[in-house]
């Protein structure tokens, strides 16, 4: 069983470790019931001939895999067909033999992940026998999706910066990282739209989104690199096995041992010194990363049992400086010395750490009937020092003080059991159980208040530090495929329980902050004791807000799915996929005990009205999904493939914690606020603090005080004309909007691939993707606007509030739509010499909202007219170009490299500072009176390209023993990518399009050895 996480315990207590206990579960794998099927599989079919071209019926086919030495038998139908399911990836050989003819023997046939590979097998006559060595198979004849497949070759031999096996992702169609949270974005979605499974099971962040380790996997590892044997992507049109997802599906697999002892070890330098400078800033920001790990594999048993095992671990060092840029060429006066020379005291250098271990064992067992059974465990765990990060790079040049900053840590747990059993050669049923769990400290590296000046930078605590949160996902799946004749028929059910608790809140301490962000000398001078404000925080537009919440969120919610699919081989040329799937979410339960916070959010607002005690299940999503694959030629060389369905994606947990919290008594995560004020207002945040007796005047900025909860409720309430404190008098509440809905898409697409040799494919594919019920954050407790006559921008007056006595409403709302159309054209080359591969993409995504599950914070400009946010996504890299290539040559040396190019993404003109009185900056400039510019309605500059290379020398010695030697240059030709993120940084020089990490040249040396 599963520890639980008790978010009652003490603060201290949530930072121990905790122990994932994963029992076999046997009962579950007696279980008939249905579920996500060939995940971790591949498919053989095809159809027996004799020499005239007649189909033979009845043929014997005897299918081996020539590294475990596991077979399966089967029989060809009436119409000479056979297939083989649920097979694990790897190299094959088949032989077919039938009464009146001599055997034949297909030798090197290469399955990989998710694969249908199909070809013809002609018997000869008795007096002849013949072996016929196949090259990869690199054409899926029956998928009616696009799928790009990664191998182990690529994997092992490409330089991968990090040794993230999702970065490889990247090297696909369509695959680019979202810029918000560095997630996986499949065919234009949101990163938290997507799904990625290993070895079939989930291995998505339920509370966060994203792939497992959430925004920490950006900068670590959480499964060996060493441990995964390949992948797949599916961009869009998968079939109706898979789910929770708008995009696609990256599916991988984790390396088993064979009949042969194989292991390796590595150990990897890369030094700063190796790095080129930045060009901007003139120094050399990169960091010193050392890694090192190792893998074995073998057999237990020969053809019966055998075991794998990896470990990585890596130790970084990153340079990093605090640079207050919004200061250079300010010169300060007698009313802002005081200010600047404080944040000017705060420049410093410091160091970023990041300490990752990752471990994969694996065991499979091979019963003597074709049954299988697989366990596998996976743990990671890391720790990074001044690194705290919502999901974007990080910057080598902040203008956050160390102060501002904290320790990240991570630790996950993850286990599956599968069990395939084979009823008969044409029953087959595959079951697994998974447990993952994962739990994230964030520590702080300070106790006083946050003070954010706008576009000077921040100091104190961070605004939502510290917190720890963890949660839970159990899983069981299961499909039972059934051969019918042309018909392969699949039946399933998957469910996940998720359970989730954190201990979170913002503004824990206390958070100053300004309305006007762009005004450098006022801030300093507001934050000064002297000039025009004589008073520190004595101005109408400072803004102070506190936590007055327990912090405690704890929930749970399931999610079910039922699939029933046909695969229909109409004949050879020509097979049609028809599926069904229905998904269910049952979301978590509200606790909403405060009647008197209740009565008063019941009540009509011009958007509609809430109900804040309850949050709808997801039950009604139904997703039919068809396909076809037809060769049109007799060579079947040349495939032509469609497909089109409904999708739906699964609702990060996160959205839903503060409406499951905010309405409790106590209530969890609930700041209160005071100010702005209007511009003309005598009222500050320092004369309410003064009437109840703190003098800001007496602390110096960087020893400000932290004030109670309950010198804050008076404030709220002298700032109220009363005297009589409400306990949530200014209260931001977070709650869900009437009729939430998971987001859905729609797609279709069409396309076509040509084997132009036996190693060498080309092709193109057109993919269209409309998205709908996307999640987006408005705040419902505004009042109307009124147009302003000398621009026509509309004006929100916060005092008429439908409910004036409280803040923002931050409403999860479903109503944000997307639209992404692309072309892409491929080719991919594999031999045994040489393997690589080229991907171009021609795309144009539109939407009106990017948010990737954002807490906080609203990004339309006026939440009654969202008309003008319709424009190009953040997403909207119009060219987008991977490729990937590894080359053997002659003396033990071998060459790899990675190619990464992008056009620029839009840019959203703000004015960087709330001009219209909705107390959010996310105001846009008009081009005329009345007339806004559109959101994204800028570029960036063209090209954002990336060049790594790898050059590798072997040594062999004693026969089964090898030596390498390794250097990786990455950003090889030192190209200035420049990113602008804000106003007030230069968000990194050299930006990785794989990662958005910030990268100038620099290299690293490796040393292997393999056996």
């Amino acid at each position: 069983m599963l520890h639980r996480f008790n978010p009652l315990s003490a603060r201290n207590s949530l930072s121990m470790s905790r122990t994932l206990r994963m029992g076999l579960l046997i009962l579950a794998c007696a279980l008939i019931v249905w579920g996500q099927a060939d995940a971790n599989k591949a498919q053989l079919s095809g159809t027996i001939l004799d020499p005239k071209g007649a189909v033979v019926p009845g043929a014997t086919v005897k299918i081996r895999n020539v590294r475990t030495g596991f077979q399966r038998e089967l029989k060809s139908n009436e119409t000479g067909q056979f297939r083989a399911v649920q097979l694990d990836p790897g190299t094959y050989e088949l032989v077919a033999e039938s009464p009146g003819f001599a055997p034949t023997t297909i030798a090197g046939i290469e399955l990989s992940v998710g694969a249908a590979v199909s070809f013809d097998v002609t018997l000869q006559l008795q007096a002849t026998t013949q072996t016929i060595e196949v090259a990869d198979t690199m054409i899926n004849v029956a998928l009616p999706a696009p799928s790009a497949s990664i191998t182990e070759t690529a994997i092992v031999n490409l330089p991968i910066n990090g040794r993230r096996f999702q970065d490889f992702a990247t090297l696909t169609p369509t695959v680019q990282v979202e810029p918000s949270r560095g997630q996986l974005s499949f065919a234009g979605q949101r990163g938290i739209n997507g799904n990625i499974m290993v070895d079939g099971a989930d291995y998505n962040q339920p509370f966060f989104g994203g792939i497992r380790g959430g925004e920490r996997s950006n900068f670590n590892f959480t499964i060996p690199q060493g441990a995964i044997q390949e992948f797949q992507t599916v961009s869009s049109g998968y079939a109706a096995e898979y789910g929770r997802s708008t995009g696609g599906v990256l599916n991988v697999i984790t390396r088993s041992g064979t009949n042969e002892f194989h292991g390796g070890g590595f150990y990897q330098n890369r030094d700063r010194s190796l790095s080129a400078d930045n060009p901007i800033f003139r120094r050399q920001p990169s960091e010193s990363l050392q890694q090192l790990g190792g893998n074995i594999g073998g057999p237990v048993l020969r053809d019966r049992m055998f075991f794998f095992a990896a470990a990585e671990h890596q130790r970084a060092n990153t340079p990093a400086q605090v640079v207050f840029t919004a200061l250079q060429g300010i010169t300060p006066t007698p009313a802002t010395q005081e200010a600047y020379d404080f944040f000017k005291s705060l420049e410093q250098k410091f160091e970023r750490l990041n300490r990752a271990t990752a471990v994969t064992g694996k065991m499979d067992y091979a019963f003597s009937r074709g049954h299988r059974l697989t366990l596998r465990y996976n743990h990671s765990r890391s720790k990074e020092p001044n690194s705290v990060t919502v999901g974007g790079a990080l910057n080598p040049f902040t203008n956050l003080a160390l102060s501002n900053e904290g320790t990240e840590i991570d630790r996950t747990h993850f286990g599956t059991v599968q069990y395939t059993h084979l009823f008969s050669p044409r029953v087959v049923n595959d079951v697994k159980f998974s447990q993952s769990y994962e739990i994230r400290p964030r520590l702080s590296n300070s106790a006083l208040p946050s003070v954010s000046a706008g576009v000077i930078g921040s100091y104190g605590a961070r605004s939502f530090l510290p917190t720890t949160q963890d949660d839970y996902r159990t899983q069981v799946t299961d499909s039972l495929t059934v051969l019918a004749g042309r018909h392969s028929l699949k039946f399933g059910m998957d469910f996940s329980y998720l359970t989730t608790a954190q201990l979170f809140g913002f503004n824990q301490f206390g958070a100053f902050s300004f309305q006007n962000s762009a005004d450098v000398a006022g801030i300093l001078d507001i934050l000064g004791t002297g000039g025009a404000f004589p008073n520190r925080f004595d101005h109408p537009g400072v803004i102070y807000r506190r936590q007055i919440g327990n912090l405690i969120a704890d929930f749970n919610a399931k999610q079910m799915a039922l699939f029933a699919q046909d695969s229909w081989r109409v004949s050879n040329s020509l097979t049609l996929d028809f599926g069904l799937r229905w998904e269910g979410q049952w979301n978590p339960k509200i606790t909403a005990n405060n009647t008197t916070l209740v009565n008063r959010v019941n009540i009509d607002y011009p958007l509609g009205r809430l109900d804040v005690t309850r949050i709808k299940d997801n039950l009604d999503q139904v997703m039919p999904r068809g396909g076809f694959a037809w060769t049109p030629f007799s060579n079947k060389r040349t495939v032509v493939r469609g497909h089109g369905g409904i999708f739906y994606a699964a609702t990060p947990l996160l959205l839903f914690s503060g409406p499951t919290n905010n309405f409790r008594t106590p209530p969890g995560d609930v700041s209160i606020q005071l100010g702005p004020f209007a511009a003309n207002s005598t009222q500050s945040v320092y004369k309410l603090f003064q009437q109840v007796g703190i003098d800001l005047n007496a602390a110096q900025l960087g020893a400000l005080p932290v004030i109670s909860v309950e010198k804050v409720q008076q404030a709220a309430a002298l700032a109220a004309g009363g005297t009589a404190p409400d306990p949530l008098l200014g209260a931001a509440l977070t709650m869900m909007a009437p009729e939430f809905y998971n987001p859905r898409s729609y797609q279709w697409g069409i396309g076509f691939e040509h084997q132009l040799t036996g190693n060498w494919i080309a092709g193109a594919q057109y993919q269209h993707v409309k998205a709908v019920h996307l999640q987006r954050n408005r705040d419902w407790n505004l009042p109307v606007p009124t147009i302003r006559a000398t621009d026509g921008r509309p004006v929100f007056n916060r005092a008429l509030r439908p409910v004036p006595q409280q803040g923002q409403y931050t409403t999860r709302e479903s109503n944000a739509k997307a639209l992404y159309r692309a072309l892409v054209l491929q080719t991919q080359y594999r031999s045994r010499k040489f393997t690589g591969g080229v991907f171009y993409t021609l795309s144009t995504n539109y939407s009106d909202d990017d948010n990737e599950r954002n807490a906080t914070g609203m990004n339309a400009m006026n939440p009654y007219d969202l008309r003008s946010e319709y424009n190009y996504s953040d997403l909207d890299a119009r060219h987008l170009l991977s490729s990937y290539a590894v080359w053997t040559l002659p003396w033990g040396i071998e060459l790899s490299g990675i190619l990464r190019a992008r056009s620029g993404l839009p840019l959203n003109p703000l004015v960087g500072s709330d001009t219209d009185g909705n107390a959010t900056n996310t105001d846009r400039p008009y081009q005329a009176v009345g007339v806004p510019f559109l959101r994204n309605s800028f570029r960036n500059r063209g090209v954002v390209t990336n060049n790594d290379l790898r050059v590798l020398k072997n040594f062999s010695f004693r026969e089964r023993y090898r030596l390498q030697l390794s250097a990786e240059f990455f950003n090889l030709f030192n190209l200035d990518n420049v990113v602008y993120a804000g106003q007030a940084n230069i968000y990194g020089p050299g930006i990785n399009p794989a990662t958005g990490a910030a990268a100038p040249v620099d290299s690293r040396f490796m040393l292997l050895r393999n056996a």
